[in-house]
């Protein structure tokens, strides 16, 4: 072999070398990820609700925050984190680290309207985040003080004419779902009533328990004990059937007001750029949990309707009730307060 031939050989078995070095780096590399993606969650899950407690979707959230630990062998600790009608936790939770240790609690208000009514916000209700899975939905109810001198849907309508601007009617906040619901209620029955919005949905129930809000729409999980305690009046369901938790008060549907919807969903998602070995990991714990005969059990006591299925579910439902509700703010040309 020449000199030149020599330095071919030496180069070509460098090379051989080096790549074998990479290879054997990059399999340990892949050996490494997998192991650390099997050992997830080596420590306690935080789950943020962009919203304060008491809430339907803080009930919803301590619903499943224990028997999701059970499953994934860590504790799930939820972080109430309010402000800005969901904004704020939401925000947070878009900004976390995606190593699936902080995880965001999702809803129509967060995830499906903010945007839809002129809002400016610092994260994408899609990019921003992957999703884990929904957890089900909620049809909402529209509430009345029990000082109000109205006992029926019909009652309220012709009430509402006849006295306008009288009326005042609380949300968790401006461009919420509570919000958009009442809107839509105005304009589909011609009715003028004053908006009040709130930090959250606890604080506008205390309210509207204390008379000092005449009504509201608020999800049928949280609305229920107060309406069986006989504190609130139940008028309508926001749905076209019957909640089953409230049997005896009549759907929109029947009252004349089609296609009339407001249901709250509730899911699981993960900052952007969580690796898909956790995010298939979490969903299959969350399925897990709401295919429970107990919690299943607990969640439909509470008018509440479990809906295990995969993160495409979850991304597809959202998107749906987006364009639901696009249409409705363009045709009815809402706006903010």
């Amino acid at each position: 072999m020449s000199h030149t031939d020599e330095s071919i050989g030496t180069v070509t078995v460098g090379r051989q070398r080096r790549g074998g070095r990479w290879l054997l780096s990059l399999g340990l590399a892949l050996t490494l990820g997998a192991t650390a993606w099997a050992a997830y969650p080596e420590h306690p899950v935080k789950l943020i609700v962009p919203f304060p407690p008491g809430g339907p979707n803080d009930v919803v959230a301590r619903l499943v925050a224990e028997p999701l630990g059970q499953k994934l062998g860590q504790p799930v600790v939820i972080e109430n984190r309010a402000g800005a009608a969901g904004l704020v936790g939401s925000e947070a939770g878009a900004r976390a680290a995606p190593d699936g240790y902080t995880l965001t609690l999702g809803s129509t208000s967060s995830h499906s309207l903010p945007t839809l009514m002129g809002r400016k916000i610092s994260y994408s209700p899609t990019t921003s985040f992957t999703p884990i899975g929904l957890i089900g939905q909620t049809p909402t109810v529209l509430l009345v003080s029990s000082r109000l001198p109205v006992r029926s849907y019909a009652e309220l309508v012709s009430y509402a004419r006849s006295h306008p601007g009288k009326l005042s009617y609380a949300s968790s906040g401006n461009g919420t779902l509570n919000h958009l619901v009442t809107e839509y209620f105005k304009a589909q029955t011609g009715t003028f009533m004053v908006h009040v919005p709130y930090r959250g949905t606890g604080q506008a129930m205390s309210d509207l328990l204390a008379g000092q809000i005449d009504l509201m729409f608020d999800a049928v999980i949280t609305a229920t004990p107060h309406v069986k305690s006989g504190k609130v009046r139940a008028l309508a369901v926001s749905s076209v059937k019957r909640a089953a938790d409230l049997p005896d008060v009549p759907s929109m549907e029947e009252l004349g007001l089609k296609n009339f919807e407001g249901n709250l969903w509730v899911g699981i998602l993960a900052p952007a750029g969580t690796p898909s070995e956790i995010t298939d990991h979490l969903n299959a714990a969350l399925q897990a949990t709401l295919r429970e005969p107990q919690v299943q059990a607990r969640m439909s006591r509470m008018g509440f309707e479990a809906m295990p299925g995969s993160a495409q579910t979850l991304s597809s439902y959202m998107q749906s009730v987006q364009r639901t509700w696009a249409g409705v703010v363009r045709e009815r040309n809402l706006k903010l307060d």
